[in-house]
């Protein structure tokens, strides 16, 4: 697992994971996913029944989440992004160490652990059309990349920007 940086500045910073085995971050990963037709009519296709809860048809999904990929790589590109998460759960109204969070653009999910205020770690995303995460495999493997991703941070030491700043140190 490898630690990339999306942006760092005084007030923010956004950082994802690089899965072994893969060619890119979560985040380029996920908005080229998100940008792809084929893959996108298939996705909606495939959920068909989850996807009638919005009262739109695929063709509509599809334009609807092409501007939705458009909006987030425009606020990456501001480094807008790190305002927007929030708790993953909606029962969590407490300050947890390294806490899960999700960022939400209608059905568009960034899931994330929270290393100190306004610093992030994107471990993965997905489509979500469901109320909850463990309906679908594809959301519950997003559970499952939060919680190694959090395991593997305290095993290596990091609780706070300070601690992480020191690993990414290390680690390169």
């Amino acid at each position: 697992m490898e630690i990339i940086r999306i942006f760092a500045d005084d007030l923010h910073a956004l950082y994802a994971v690089k899965y072994e085995n893969v060619s890119m971050d979560e985040v380029e990963r996920l908005l080229n996913l998100w940008t792809d037709i084929e893959f996108l009519e298939n996705f909606f296709e495939e959920n068909k029944i989850d996807l009638s809860y919005y009262k739109i048809d695929v063709e509509e999904a599809v334009i609807e989440t092409l501007n939705q990929a458009k909006e987030i790589r425009k606020m990456l590109q501001t480094n807008g992004l790190s305002n927007g998460f929030i708790a993953l759960h909606n029962t969590e109204y407490s300050e947890k160490e390294l806490s899960k969070q999700k960022y939400k653009k209608r059905w568009l999910r960034f899931y994330a652990i929270k290393i100190e205020n306004n610093t992030f770690l994107i471990t993965g995303g997905t489509i979500k059309l469901t109320q909850l995460m463990n309906e679908r495999p594809h959301t519950q493997q997003e559970l499952r990349k939060l919680e190694m991703c959090k395991d593997f941070l305290r095993e290596n030491g990091v609780f706070d920007n300070d601690s992480f700043n020191d690993f990414l140190e290390l680690a390169f």
